[in-house]
């Protein structure tokens, strides 16, 4: 009879583990998630006119997390914007330099283009005066507060696509601009962000525009890329391009 108890109590400690480990699994993703979407998913209303602003991670992928370029998708077909705002240069758009900026950028470009949704670059850098490569200060942050308030009048829903340091910064200037933040549940964000097709693949045009790129980036050292640390910068996101290319060849576009 001992034994029996012993074997039950044995199964049930067991058991408790288990549990315990899932839990332990499961719960930093699902605080990681719910934080990304708290803090870098905002919502701002000025009379008729809404904005939503997502924070991106520029190291993400078809399925990483907190949330992935399925997730960008998701959000980009559920919300169905009137314009898409991206951390893309406006000029180098023009040029047809899509993969200009982050890959999500790319990404969610490609997809907006195929919804037929207008999409307009915002960022701003130079290789000039105290610019650093991958930082942000006071002149960039406000060269891209002028180039978003000059894209959303006439909008009624835009959709704004940047790494998710600029969600903070970009906050009080929005509600110096009139836009005051509005009451965003977490279940509407949930709802936006829900992947429905884990389909892992690439928009078409990808490797074209990446390529794109790669070729612009080689022109600019010497010439438009002057100083060390912007030839050293161009050179590692040539490096990174290319590690990008093969990752979608051998994943597949649509």
């Amino acid at each position: 009879m001992g034994r029996k108890y012993i074997k039950i109590f044995r199964n049930c400690v067991l058991s408790v583990i288990c549990i315990v480990l899932v839990v332990f699994m499961i719960i930093p993703d699902y605080i990681m998630c719910f934080f990304s979407r708290n803090f870098y998913f905002r919502e701002y209303i000025k009379g008729s006119e809404k904005i939503y602003f997502l924070g991106t991670y520029h190291n993400m992928t078809l399925d990483s997390t907190p949330y992935s370029y399925l997730n960008l998708k998701s959000v980009i077909e559920n919300l169905r914007p009137d314009l898409l705002l991206i951390e893309s240069r406006p000029e180098q758009l023009k040029n047809g330099n899509f993969a200009d900026g982050p890959g999500e950028m790319l990404y969610s470009h490609l997809i907006a283009n195929k919804l037929g949704i207008v999409v307009k670059g915002v960022d701003w850098w130079s290789d000039s005066g105290k610019n650093v490569p991958n930082s942000t200060n006071p002149t960039r942050d406000e060269y891209i507060n002028k180039n978003i308030l000059k894209e959303i009048p006439s909008h009624k829903k835009v959709l704004i696509l940047m790494g998710s340091a600029h969600v903070t910064l970009e906050e009080p200037k929005l509600e110096q601009a009139g836009y005051k933040r509005g009451f965003f549940p977490e279940t509407a964000k949930i709802k936006l962000l829900k992947v429905h097709n884990k389909k892992l693949v690439y928009p078409k045009g990808m490797t074209f525009y990446i390529k794109k790129r790669i070729n612009y980036e080689k022109s600019c050292i010497g010439t438009v890329y002057k100083t060390d640390a912007f030839k050293k910068q161009a050179s590692i996101v040539i490096q990174e391009l290319n590690r990008e290319v093969k990752v979608i060849e051998q994943t597949g576009e649509e």
